[in-house]
């Protein structure tokens, strides 16, 4: 069971970092608040306007729903041939959603944020700032991603379980 979490917290970490990519590029005014704060006060980043944010934010919804959506289809898939408690499903996609925040720490924040610092992460009017190499501000944030995850977790496992309950091994 274990193995297979890690596997799908692999592929969840792997969608939501072309998630992250595609906001930072098309919509990266959607990520602003992510950055610490050095880098939010110089941005020369563009507003957009009305119909940019409608766009963003119905693409980002989408793309957001649709990935909360499959961590609760993990455990289904997983766990549909035969009936296991609560908790079980709840670790489970609990393991899932912290792969994520380990690989969003270590890989997204440390390695490309603070070591590599490409240019698609850069925004206007901000490099050189000294929050793109602090690595005590994403580790503030992975602690917050744990409890975050952990909730997270605690929903879509209840989801999950309930369609599994009623639905599945009914």
């Amino acid at each position: 069971m274990i193995y297979d979490a890690l596997l799908k917290g692999l592929i969840w970490s792997v969608l939501w970092i072309l998630y992250v990519y595609m906001l930072l590029k098309c919509f990266p005014w959607e990520m602003v608040h992510e950055y610490p704060d050095d880098i939010k006060e110089k941005t020369t980043l563009k507003e957009p306007n009305e119909e940019e944010k409608k766009r963003g934010k119905r693409i980002g919804g989408a793309y957001s729903v649709a990935l909360f959506a499959i961590l609760a289809v993990f455990p289904i898939l997983y766990f549909r041939s035969s009936p296991v408690s609560f908790w079980t499903v709840f670790f489970y996609t609990w393991i899932i959603a912290f792969t994520w925040n380990v690989i969003d720490l270590v890989v997204m924040d440390w390695l490309f944020v603070c070591t590599l610092t490409p240019d698609w992460i850069v925004l206007p009017g901000t490099k050189g700032c000294k929050g793109y190499k602090d690595y005590g501000f994403h580790f503030k944030g992975f602690l917050l991603g744990c409890i975050y995850i952990s909730l997270t977790a605690l929903i879509m496992a209840g989801i999950a379980y309930a369609v599994l309950h009623f639905l599945v091994w009914a």
